[in-house]
């Protein structure tokens, strides 16, 4: 929706722009290259500024933004602001995730007293256009805009890029230009329509069904480009119409609703529960939709390269065969289509699949683990979004049922640790839905300062911090013999000082809770049901040792080591546009 006034800024195109795309909330830390932007967002009726306290839990906030509402912005100031977020927009980058990346830059005074007397403008690492240069290799186009004129063009250049490619983009405004004139937008952004290759995309889906066909024990396996390309629909359906049964990636954990029928878990390797390794491997075809394949499920790529299919948005390969110009959508859309039949019930997973087991009675002082842990909030998380951190909460996370399509969210393909506080942030102001975050110590301490966030605008997340005082994951995976011997000592470096997460919380203006058992743990999510006006930190204290039986199972299952070793064909790579 445009605005009817005729004349304007700069300032006020982007802000049409971001309107138009749905976007709501601007997440950034105030810096004067930036100033001018901010000073025009009163004026706009529908987009808002959210103020973090730092740029990193911009980033991650604008991320999760875009996993909800489609697209997400984070606004910055040169050199020291855009190169502190530059970790959280490389995850978006990384993990498919539309966040438009707005950077104010010197004015053309202070870059022509640097380029003629050497005077280095404020947060200048010397060279030119090095915010440029270092977004470049994390976004799909970036732009530096010198002047008012070129401004729409370039502008709309680059969110067009952002909707084509569903990636981050990079805009540089110099800070001279906010206020200067422009012409509102003409007309609104269209994204070209993609040209579909009928002639590759009938002869890849031919080789799927003859493939399909031939198998006995196929399965579909379901990746996050789904979710990031809107086919949440599209696969429903697919399933609904194939009768095949399926399992997710934990970057595409409830792409559905996993009440879906069919649905048999996450696979995400060796960190899968044994029964769907056991089903995963069992398979003679594989499926892979918008499936990001690395190491963590390099497993199966080994075992079942010449018998996979897998497509995405970078192409389709099946077996050793390639169709670069297939894309994820089509193909869904045209396998669909060729499968319309009477569904063919999931029989063959029937006697593999292990029936969940009801939760076994614990007494009320039973000290918490991970497994009694997530054993006992399925309950309380419903309707509401999970959103894991990397760490040991991510594998034990994996299990939880998600009954609503995008419940959960992780970032689980690019793993920075400290990422889910920020993005709950996001998460809050995208939607209506209450945040509930799994987060290790070490994760938390990476930006707990995103609960003063989350106090000053009201939104009530539920931030459960796993008290163990270790980094258990970086242990796990460096020494996994401490877990193994109840006389072994963790690695120096891998130990943490207690921290007081009560005085955290009220220094913050946040809520409170400690549990410590099975008791303590149902009275601390009582109390959390009725906060409304402020998120709450829940202090779940669990012995350093403890480790969820997922991943206690993965010691002994080791990754391959050279994944690739004696493959004729290429793995079908990430596109990087």
């Amino acid at each position: 929706m445009h605005r009817e006034n005729r004349a304007g800024s700069v300032a006020s195109y982007l802000i049409s722009r971001l309107e138009e795309l749905g976007i709501e909330h601007l997440f950034n830390v105030a810096g004067s290259y930036c100033s001018g932007l901010l000073a025009e967002l009163p004026q706009s009726p529908r987009l808002r500024a959210v103020f973090t306290t730092y740029e990193m839990e911009a980033a991650y906030a604008a991320d999760a933004y875009a996993r909800i509402r489609g697209y997400g912005a984070i606004c910055g100031t040169y050199g020291v602001g855009a190169l502190s977020a530059l970790n959280g927009i490389a995850g978006a980058f990384v993990e498919r995730c539309p966040v438009i990346v707005i950077n104010g830059g010197p004015s053309s005074k202070q870059l022509q007293l640097q380029i003629e007397y050497g005077i280095m403008f404020l947060h200048s690492t010397g060279p030119l256009k090095t915010d440029l240069a270092v977004y470049s290799q994390v976004t799909v186009a970036a732009a530096v805009i010198n002047r008012a004129e070129d401004a729409p063009s370039k502008i709309d250049e680059v969110l067009l890029a952002c909707m084509t490619h569903r990636r981050p983009v990079y805009i540089e405004i110099s800070q001279d230009l906010w206020h200067q004139s422009c012409p509102p937008p003409a007309q609104p952004l269209c994204v070209p329509i993609d040209q579909v290759n009928y002639d590759a995309l009938s002869e890849c889906l031919t080789e799927a069904v003859a493939r399909l066909a031939g198998a006995r024990r196929a399965l579909l396996w379901a990746g996050e480009e789904l979710d990031r390309w809107g086919l949440q629909d599209d696969f429903a359906e697919l399933v609904g119409v194939s009768g095949l049964p399926y399992v997710t990636t934990l970057a595409g954990k409830a792409v559905v609703a996993e009440t879906t029928k069919g649905f048999l878990g996450v696979y995400d390797g060796r960190f899968a529960s044994l029964d769907v390794q056991e089903i995963v491997e069992k398979a003679d075809l594989v499926i892979a939709l918008g499936t990001a394949i690395t190491d963590f499920v390099g497993d199966i790529v080994a075992k079942d390269y010449g018998c996979m299919v897998l497509a995405s948005n970078g192409g389709a390969r099946i077996g050793h065969h390639v169709y670069a110009d297939v894309k994820l959508r089509d193909f869904v859309a045209g396998l669909t289509e060729r499968l319309r039949r009477p569904a063919v019930p999931a029989s063959w997973v029937s006697a593999a699949r292990q029936q969940q087991n009801a939760v076994a009675d614990h007494a009320e002082d039973a000290p918490l683990t991970f497994d009694l842990l997530f054993a006992h909030v399925p309950e309380f998380v419903r309707g509401k979004r999970v959103i894991a951190d990397t760490g040991l909460s991510l594998f034990a996370s994996a299990g939880l049922p998600i009954s609503a399509p995008g419940g959960y969210i992780s970032q689980s393909i690019w793993m920075s640790i400290g990422y889910s506080v920020g993005a709950a942030v996001g998460a809050a102001c995208a939607s209506g839905q209450r945040p509930v975050v799994f987060v290790g110590d070490t994760a938390f301490r990476e930006g707990p300062q995103a609960v003063s966030t989350l106090v000053q605008y009201k939104l009530p997340a539920v931030i459960c911090v796993i008290n163990n005082q270790i980094m258990g994951i970086q242990q796990f995976m460096g020494n996994p013999k401490y877990y193994q011997s109840s006389a072994a000592q963790p690695d120096y470096y891998n130990v943490l000082p207690p921290w007081n997460y009560g005085a955290l919380a009220e220094a913050f203006g946040a809520h409170y809770a400690r549990a410590r058992t099975l008791g303590e743990l149902k009275r601390a999510l009582g109390q959390a049901a009725h906060v409304v006006d402020r998120p709450i930190l829940i202090d779940v204290v669990l012995d350093p040792k403890d480790i969820p039986t997922v991943v206690r199972g993965a010691i002994e299952r080791s990754a391959p080591e050279e994944i690739h070793a004696g493959f004729e064909g290429p793995l079908l790579r990430p596109s990087t546009r």
